[in-house]
């Protein structure tokens, strides 16, 4: 039996989500995992030997999604104050508690980067592990070029965090890639399955084959999504199926102008705009009504909709971008198409809104490979399996 935190700063949304199956994975085995968290967690853990730890000054990450611009900038350096407390308080209980290992997500500032290296002279021993859903931090605020963080002070700080970690978890060869050219880290760096997403199943789902031509988008609303994309692509797909609905649902990010998105959305015929979080409650519904789900993305590592929607039996047509493909296999699980075509998009998009049983087919093998391939236990293996036999000596 080890004993193992897992650090997920913000207590809602897919990062979060993923940390809790996976603690809950572990502790079914018998490891005491603690999932260290921020205030009103959206989710409480369902296997006794894991206890979400609500202790951190953290925030949801949409809250105050609707804040008017002058607000969001003075909100900026309250939340800076709030992550480093974080930190102090973090630092603070694994100094009281000593775990044999700790794991986070995702790093995205300055802080993090010397955090972790406090955390390293702090506990000599033990195990230091990252799952990088994304190598590289994104950004996310308006008025900045580029998809990636390219401050000097932030890629110093986090080169120095990667040069401490024991272990770094990715969910796809591509991102495997990415951390072997980009980070200086002499961690062991293996790929493990992302899970399904079960934590999402309520009521059984009508058949893909019952459903009506309703296309899906769903997860935060983020430049790098491609709703652009698809936005272009619509008009060409209602034009071959005049009864088709797109559903675009979500949490709106900093860098998304919210009045565009919604002018833009009101001009399409068929098109609506859910914006704002989806409780954990209303995410199957939503995904009842769809018979294909859409991942127009410009670029990504990965996607955990995919994964959500063939856990829900949903086929998926999505950008051959990073791991995508690895996911979303085209012909089998879902279609895939190039990054910002709105004519190939358009087309796969009719595919399936045209062919319930060629849909319903898609959404069947998605479940099942997702099903063979990436249980919770399977996850809970592959983490075991990439950690150091014998932990670091002082």
């Amino acid at each position: 039996m080890k004993r193992i935190v897992l650090v997920e700063f913000p207590p809602s949304g897919g990062l979060f989500q993923f940390a809790l199956q996976l603690g809950e994975a572990l502790a079914k085995d018998g490891d005491r995992v603690d999932v260290v968290t921020g205030p009103s967690p959206e989710l409480d853990s369902r296997v006794s030997g894991c206890r979400v730890r609500s202790i951190l000054p953290t925030w949801h990450p949409t809250a105050g999604a609707g804040a008017p611009e002058w607000w969001r900038k003075a909100r900026r350096a309250v939340r800076g104050v709030q992550h480093a407390l974080a930190w102090l308080i973090l630092i603070g209980y694994l100094a009281a508690t000593r775990p044999d290992i700790v794991a986070w997500s995702s790093w995205r500032f300055p802080v993090d980067g010397w955090g972790v290296r406090v955390v390293r002279r702090l506990l000599p021993r033990a195990t230091l592990v990252l799952v990088a859903h994304e190598p590289r931090p994104l950004v996310e605020q308006p008025g900045h070029d580029g998809m990636y963080k390219a401050s000097a002070a932030t890629r110093g700080a986090l080169a120095g965090a990667y040069a401490v970690l024991d272990v770094v978890y990715v969910l796809g060869d591509s991102a495997k890639q990415v951390v072997t050219e980009v980070w200086p880290t002499t961690a062991t760096v293996r790929v493990m399955p992302h899970g399904d997403e079960g934590i999402f199943a309520g009521a059984e789902l009508p058949e893909v084959s019952c459903t009506q031509p309703v296309a899906l988008v769903f997860g935060t609303i983020t430049n790098y999504k491609g709703i652009d994309t698809l936005c272009a692509a619509w008009p060409a797909v209602r034009a071959r199926v005049p009864t088709a609905q797109l559903v675009i649902a979500g949490a709106l990010s900093a860098d998304v102008d919210e009045n565009g998105l919604r002018n833009e959305v009101a001009g399409l015929d068929g098109a609506e705009l859910h914006a704002g979080y989806i409780p954990v409650a209303e995410v199957s519904s939503l995904f009842a009504r769809a018979r294909c789900v859409v991942l127009p993305y410009k670029r990504s590592s990965q996607s955990g909709v995919a994964h959500l929607a063939h856990t829900l039996g949903r086929p998926v047509v999505a950008s051959r971008v990073g791991d995508i493909p690895s996911v979303v296999i085209d012909g089998v699980s879902g279609l895939l198409v190039d990054p910002e075509d709105p004519v190939s998009l358009a087309a796969a998009v009719v595919r399936l809104l045209t062919d319930q049983d060629y849909a319903h087919g898609l959404g069947r093998e998605g479940c099942r490979a997702l099903a063979d391939r990436a249980s919770w236990d399977q996850v809970a293996a592959a983490f075991r399996a990439g950690l150091p036999e014998r932990t670091p000596p002082d």
